[in-house]
């Protein structure tokens, strides 16, 4: 029998969870019948016309559906399974951080592509690693769930204009290596972390910074716009 993927396992994790809910739900009548309500009253906040008592209906009603839907046991185990199982990944990726190494062509401008599959995904554990692999650059925008991210731009022929870098991470850390003749912009939220950029280090807590590079780099042909965020987690920028 073939193997299933980790996302295969997530799903299928994520399936009975959700059918044991919903047996559980069903089974107990002190949870039913007050799901049962929330949803009447959220299908009654459809209907109802009065504007100024309309919202009471929807609150009351959503508060009815999400109280049984987190007290049932099933849901209780889900979520310390999932904490559990977010942690021996992460322990697991905390000293093998997912290194791209990135190496771009010119975009082909005669091309007429409406739509297209980014060559980089998002990963939510394990390692992710690129290796002199040659495409055509996009504007990255992925989520990292956790473990530690090493993307390399040094080598990569970046278009005339500003570039986009969007990275999203719950924990771990990121670091970002930028071509040395490149403007950059960086826009880095986070609620527990390091902030190096260019050897100035910055301690944050739950905090909003925005960095940009010197006025001389105006000129530069080629900008790169960085937007990171993370939970907890570290994120350096640094030149090639």
């Amino acid at each position: 029998m073939k193997n299933f993927s980790r996302n295969s396992k997530i799903g299928w994790a994520m399936l009975i969870a959700g059918i044991g809910i919903a047996m559980e739900l069903l089974l107990n009548w002190r949870l039913f019948v007050p799901l049962l309500i929330g949803c009447s009253l959220i299908y009654y906040w459809k209907s109802y016309r009065n504007r100024d008592s309309k919202k009471i209906y929807l609150i009351i009603g959503v508060s009815l559906v999400l109280i049984p839907f987190i007290s049932t046991v099933v849901f209780k185990i889900f979520i310390i399974s999932a904490a559990v199982f977010a942690l021996i990944q992460y322990s697991r990726t905390k000293n093998q951080p997912k290194k791209m190494i990135i190496e771009t062509i010119p975009p082909n401008q005669k091309s007429k592509i409406n739509k297209k599959i980014p060559y980089i995904k998002n990963t939510l554990t394990g390692n992710q690693r690129i290796f002199n692999e040659i495409f055509e650059w996009d504007d990255i925008n992925i989520q990292c769930g956790f473990g530690n991210t090493i993307i390399d731009l040094g080598m990569t022929m970046l278009p005339p204009g500003e570039s986009i870098v969007l990275i999203r991470g719950l924990v771990g850390n990121i670091q970002l290596i930028v071509p040395f003749d490149a403007s950059v912009t960086i826009n880095h939220s986070a609620i527990s972390g390091k902030l190096s950029i260019f050897n100035q280090e910055q301690e944050l807590l739950n905090s909003n910074v925005i960095y940009y590079t010197d006025g001389e780099d105006d000129s530069a042909s080629r900008k790169i716009k960085i937007i990171t965020s993370v939970v907890f987690g570290d994120v350096e920028v640094r030149r090639t």
